[in-house]
């Protein structure tokens, strides 16, 4: 049986550090200062790019709930929050000044505190080595790009990459599009209010 091929973080900083000449690492605890830069690079493309909001990280009317004194903890993993249409909540992520984590705010009423249950689409962050792949293979490469730029001002590197991010991009749409069936008659939340026409249902009658 063969193994799946996934890209892992140490490979993506590898993959960076060949495009500039450099050797490969075995370990991503190394005193390298190169190896820190890559894997940096890597973490804000990722986070730039997840917050995008695709249907592997966007979650429709995620339940929140207040804890005993009404305030609402939003987890660190949260990028961005938003209410459904038919709400009046505001909702922005906030941390009052003494307070350990963030919470939720109601800017339409000024409040943190909530009597029940919020409801709202989420956009979560996730780790490199838990993306779907096409992510992974598109958030290396422009790595790559940006790290070749930066590092070395290399133009010649970043030119000859520029297709491959461009390959790299256009395969993370065909990922989003087919998982996210996306078509003109899904209502604002992504959901299909309207089935349609399937050709088997009139062969069973």
């Amino acid at each position: 049986m063969a193994t799946t091929y996934k890209l892992t973080k140490l490979a993506a900083v590898n993959i960076i550090l060949s495009n500039i000449g450099q050797a490969p690492l075995t370990s991503l605890t190394t005193s390298n200062p190169l190896s820190s830069l890559a894997e940096g690079m890597i973490d804000e493309v990722s986070h730039a790019l997840q917050s995008e909001g695709w249907v592997f990280n966007t979650e429709q009317d995620y339940p929140f709930t207040p804890d005993n004194n009404k305030f609402i903890e939003i987890p660190a993993n949260v990028l961005s929050l938003d209410s459904p249409e038919w709400s009046s909540l505001e909702p922005i992520i906030r941390k009052p000044a003494g307070v350990t984590n963030a919470r939720l705010y109601d800017k339409r009423d000024h409040t943190y505190e909530f009597d029940t249950k919020q409801y709202l689409k989420v956009i979560w962050y996730f780790d490199f080595i838990d993306l779907p792949e096409v992510f992974k293979q598109y958030i290396t490469i422009r790595a790559a790009n940006l790290f070749a730029n930066r590092a070395v001002g290399s133009n010649e590197v970043v030119k000859y990459s520029e297709k491959e991010e461009e390959i790299a991009r256009a395969a993370v749409m065909e990922y989003e599009t087919q998982q996210g069936d996306y078509n003109i008659f899904n209502d604002s939340a992504g959901g299909k209010e309207f089935q349609t026409y399937l050709p088997y249902n009139a062969i069973k009658r």
